[in-house]
Formats: C-alpha cells, sequence, structure tokens
C-alpha cells in the first residue's frame, strides 16, 4: 500500500552513511548479540531500523532468528504489507540450504494469498535448487491459485535447474479466462522464458517457446499490452527483425534455427523520450523534481553552434516532434529540458495510447490532469502540458529557489507501478488485478541525482548513529538535533556488490523494483542528467530491459 509521508516543519535529514540493502554480515557475539540489537531497532519508528534489525539476526542462520522472522511476517503491524516483502527477501537470502525447507514450506503454507507471492517466488527458488523441482512444477501445473501458479513459474525461470517447460506448456494449455490472471499467469512465463533465453537452441525449451508464441493467435483473444509484452520478449530472444503480434512470424524464425542479427524497424512517428524509441500501449513518465532539477544544463547537452529563435510550426501533415524542434532559447534549467523533452514526446503518441504523468521530489504523485492512465488524445495532452508549464519555482526557508525537495526514486516508482485506469490502486502492484490490466507497460524514468530520499520518511528521536545534512542534495551538514526525520530503507547511494557480477548493485530501492516487475514486465527506460546515479540507473534499466541515456554524454 502507498503511503503518503509527511514533511516536518524543520528540514533537517537524515542520510544513511552505508548502503541501506547490503545484508549485516553476522558478527563474534553471536545471535545474543544480534537479538539485542534486532530488539533496539524494532522498537524504534523508522521502518530502515526494522529492516536492520531483521537483516541483524537473519545473518546468524539460527532457527531462533527464523522463528523471529515468521512470527514478524505473520503479525506485523507497522509497515505490513513492505515488512513482508522485505522479510521474505531477508529469509530467502540467510536461509537457503536443504535443511531450512521444511520450516519455510511450513510458513508458505500459513500466507497463500497474493500480497505473499513474493514469499513464494524467492523461497520456491531455493527449494528448487537445493533439493528438486517436483513440488514447484506441481504447484504451477495444479494450483487453483493463479497467483501461486505464477510463483511456481517464475521459480523455475529464475532456478538453475527447474523444469520451466512442464510448467510453461500446461499454462499455455489451460491457459486462464479471466483478464487478471492471463496477465499475471502470462508475465510469469514471460520472465521464465527470458531468464533462460541462451537455452533457446535447446529442444524442451523450444517446446515451450512454441506453446508460448502460440497465445498470439486470433482465437486465444489476448489484449493488445499483453501481445506488446510477447512481442517485445520474443524479439530479443529469437533476434526477430520486428515486433510482430501474430504467432506465424516467430514459429518461422524459430524453426528456422539460424537467425541473423535484426537491424532496428523505426519509424518518425515511434513514441521517444531524450532520444529513445520504443514500442507500448501505456506510457508513464516518472519525472524528478528535486531541487536540484533547477541547476542549470551542461554545455554539453546543448548543440553546438548559435542558438536561435523559436521555429516555424509544423506543417499538419508532419505533426511529430523531435530534438531539432526542442526551444533551446527558453531551455537554461534542467527543469525546462525535461519538460521540453516531454512535451516531443507526447506529441509522438497516437491517440489510441494511454499515459500518465508521475513527479517525485520529497513526496511523489501524479499530475492532476493524469490522475490515472488517460488516452493521449490531443485536450489530454494539452491539459497535462499547461499543468507541468504552470509549474515554478518556489523560495526555501534558506532563500534558495526550490522545486519539490529531495529525491523519492523509489516513491516515484511506487506511484508509477500502482497506477490503474482512474488512479492509485490499493492493491499489491506485482499482483494486483488493476495494476496488472489498468497499468502502464512502459516507463520512462528521468532523474538528476541519486535517491537519498522515499516515501518512509518518519519523525523519531536522535540516535546518534548518523550523520544529519540540512540540505542532503547540496552537501550542507547540520548540528545534532534531539529528532531527526528518518527515510527508509529504499534511499541511500547504492554501491557495486562483491557478487561476482560487474556492474551489479545490491540495495533494497533495486530489489523491491525486480518484485514490483516480476509479473509486470514493465520496459523501463532510465534517462540521467546532472548528477544521476548512471551504475543505479544502467542497474534499473536491466530489469525492465530497458535503454539507459545520460544527458551530454557521448553515445
Amino acid at each position: 500500500m502507498l503511503r503518503v509521508p509527511h514533511t516536518p516543519a524543520v528540514v533537517t535529514i537524515l542520510l544513511a552513511l552505508a548502503l541501506n540493502g547490503a545484508v549485516t554480515a553476522q558478527d563474534d557475539s553471536g545471535y545474543a548479540t544480534a537479538l539485542e540489537r534486532y530488539r533496539e531497532c524494532i522498537n524504534r519508528l523508522p521502518f530502515k531500523y526494522h529492516v536492520e534489525g531483521r537483516e541483524k539476526i537473519a545473518a546468524t542462520r539460527e532457527i531462533a532468528a527464523l522463528d523471529q522472522l515468521n512470527k514478524d511476517y505473520a503479525k506485523s503491524r507497522e509497515y505490513a504489507a513492505y515488512a513482508r516483502y522485505t522479510i521474505a527477501e531477508i529469509i530467502a537470502r540467510n536461509f537457503k540450504s536443504d535443511e531450512w525447507v521444511a520450516p519455510i514450506t511450513k510458513l508458505r503454507a500459513k500466507n497463500s494469498d497474493p500480497i505473499d507471492t513474493w514469499l513464494w517466488v524467492r523461497t520456491l527458488k531455493n527449494e528448487i535448487d537445493q533439493t528438486d523441482d517436483k513440488h514447484a512444477v506441481a504447484l504451477a501445473r495444479e494450483s487453483k491459485k493463479p497467483h501461486l501458479r505464477a510463483a511456481a513459474i517464475a521459480a523455475l525461470g529464475a532456478s538453475n535447474n527447474g523444469n520451466m517447460a512442464a510448467a510453461i506448456l500446461a499454462n499455455c494449455i489451460d491457459f486462464p479466462r479471466k483478464e487478471s490472471d492471463r496477465m499475471l499467469v502470462l508475465g510469469a512465463m514471460t520472465g521464465a522464458l527470458y531468464a533462460k533465453k541462451q537455452r533457446v537452441n535447446v529442444d524442451e525449451y523450444r517446446k515451450a517457446l512454441k506453446a508460448y508464441i502460440s497465445l498470439l493467435a486470433k482465437d486465444v483473444k489476448l489484449n493488445n499490452t499483453a501481445k506488446v509484452q510477447v512481442a517485445r520478449h520474443l524479439q530479443d530472444i529469437l533476434n526477430g527483425p520486428a515486433k510482430f503480434t501474430e504467432p506465424e512470424p516467430w514459429l518461422e524464425l524459430l524453426n528456422r534455427g539460424d537467425v541473423k542479427k535484426p537491424t532496428k524497424s523505426r519509424t518518425r512517428s515511434q513514441p521517444k523520450f531524450f532520444g529513445i524509441e520504443t514500442e507500448g500501449e501505456r506510457f508513464c513518465y516518472v519525472l524528478d523534481m528535486s531541487d536540484s532539477m533547477l541547476k542549470e544544463i551542461v554545455p554539453s547537452a546543448r548543440p553546438k553552434g548559435p542558438i536561435t529563435g523559436p521555429k516555424k510550426k509544423k506543417k499538419k501533415r508532419s505533426m511529430a516532434l523531435d530534438e531539432s524542434d526542442l526551444p533551446w532559447h527558453n531551455i537554461v534549467t534542467r527543469w525546462d529540458l525535461a519538460r521540453e523533452q516531454l512535451r516531443i514526446s507526447l506529441s509522438r503518441l497516437s491517440s489510441d495510447k494511454h499515459f500518465s504523468i508521475v513527479w517525485f521530489g520529497t513526496e511523489a504523485g501524479t499530475l492532476n490532469a493524469t490522475k490515472g492512465m488517460v488516452k493521449a488524445t490531443k485536450g489530454n495532452i494539452k491539459k497535462a502540458m499547461a499543468e507541468l508549464d504552470d509549474i515554478h519555482p518556489v523560495m526555501n526557508k534558506n532563500g534558495k529557489d526550490a522545486l519539490r525537495g529531495e529525491t523519492s526514486l523509489h516513491y516515484g516508482l511506487q506511484v508509477a507501478f500502482a497506477l490503474g485506469k482512474r488512479g492509485i490502486t490499493e492493491e499489491p502492484v506485482y499482483v494486483g488485478a488493476k495494476p496488472l490490466t489498468e497499468g502502464c507497460d512502459t516507463i520512462f524514468l528521468l532523474s538528476d541525482g541519486a535517491p537519498n530520499w522515499d516515501g518512509f520518511d518518519i519523525l523519531d528521536k536522535n540516535y546518534g548513529e548518523s550523520q544529519t545534512y540540512q540540505d542532503v542534495e547540496a552537501g550542507i551538514k547540520a548540528a545534532g538535533t534531539p529528532q531527526l526525520n528518518y527515510s527508509g530503507p529504499y534511499s541511500g547511494f547504492p554501491t557495486v556488490t562483491g557478487s561476482g557480477r560487474p556492474g551489479r548493485i545490491d540495495c533494497w530501492l533495486i530489489r523491491d523494483v525486480e518484485r514490483m516487475n516480476a509479473f509486470r514486465r514493465i520496459r523501463l527506460h532510465c534517462i540521467g542528467l546532472g548528477e544521476a546515479n548512471e551504475l543505479l540507473l544502467k542497474n534499473l534499466a536491466s530489469l525492465g530491459n530497458g535503454e539507459v541515456f545520460i544527458v551530454g554524454k557521448k553515445k
């Protein structure tokens, strides 16, 4: 559930000095010391401490730690949904070996509602890798609950040796009729096939892929958003020359065996933002409105040569705009550039598409003109741009121009994933019916800095464990105060992990986007300006098979 954060009167905020998402290493004192820290953390108000305390006891790998986490999972009243998501992740990361399969199976059996789907995905994957895939395959083929079938398929796809093909074949034959169940199971199959795309020449994988392709047949009656999802992933798997929404071209490519590297097929009127072109049906623009967006753009972001006045309006036959139409004489700040690029992008959407514009600063929300996913009519686009044009800087208490505060990147993505036709839904965004059937299939994320805030801020006493800042983005430190406004675990400055995968970031922000997109398969493109954390943007884009564009950086 999305929580609207409150902003305290005194703007003194906390910057976590270490990566919030890092799993706490076991200390030499063992479980007793870890439990002491857990009790200290769990009695504090900020959610970040609850997560830290649970990570601390989990790192001991003691049965008592698992018992405590089980109790927290079942009875947590604070941050209930996100407590479950983080506990599921903590359990899966720390209790992997075969000795834990039985107690974790009991935990799953007691928690099988849609909100518990991530617990099933993460722990079933461990079970498959440590023992066998019999339980997961049976669940994927026989469960009466679509979210558990989807969880089993996703776990089989993520596992090292699970029989993903058996699960996919069964679900293609017995494909759900209800639209939300279809999108859920289809997303699970899509993700599993994509995760194992290197096996495209293995017979078993090809059988599953053929069954998946058959879902594009007319008599199956997939909606357009589902067809786009299938076509996008098939193009990546089979190196297709285009995103076909009929089964025949894909079957031909599959039967041909050896497929040449494709050339990109693009048209001038294709949806585009900051040079990134994409196909889709439902677009969500997630825009950074932190105060640093008022900084001037770097010279390298501007075109070479003299900047002239406004260009003549395009003729009606060629209304689709491009970067050559940018009014550089009016573009000074990063926010100016973002707004004008968005104007171009919206002009390229055909009226049968849908769109919404989400903003994030200290808080996050949508434009009033796009509270939900709205049709890309000229009228709706005009209203959205008028609202954006009416956003102006205000003076903050330090006498500086401000926009909307800090950089709650996670909160902005939270809102984007939660959108339906009429606005933000209260359902779990990764398995809920409205987000699955009414939400976006493409996200353009634009940010100019690393996330230093999220939607879990809360005022609590100063525990003296971190540096306080008056202005995080400007790096202005503040003297200690009796109370601090703490962010949650989804802020901070992620660093590279020692996982052996170069360039891979491991933090709670990345983990949660992975969860939110597990069954949605949203294409996530990232645009960075200024001090944007390029490595973070690359990791986010990889979760959505998207592209990254850094403004002012040579390609």
